[in-house]
């Protein structure tokens, strides 16, 4: 198991996530909500804002915070919050 998946799970649920490799980014839709685990910070929850038409990145508000582009060449994990 991933450590960055152990911290999300540990403040969310697994059944209340779904990791995404930058594979599946394909799948996210606007508005979709999402928790981003970027390097040396900790899981912040957001909302996907746009996508680029290949998913090889993609816009997200953090909350409280600014737009931020998440990339898949940054190293970023990325957890889906399902409904």
């Amino acid at each position: 198991m991933y450590a960055d998946t152990e911290l999300v799970n540990a403040l969310f649920p697994e059944s209340q996530t779904r990791r995404l490799d930058y594979r599946s980014w394909i799948h996210l839709n606007p508005g979709d909500r999402v928790i981003v685990k970027q390097h040396a910070c900790p899981p912040e929850c957001g909302t996907v804002d746009d996508i680029a038409e290949d998913a090889s990145y993609f816009w997200v508000w953090l909350d409280g915070h600014s737009r931020t582009l998440i990339s898949h060449a940054d190293g970023t994990t990325i957890h889906k919050m399902l409904a």
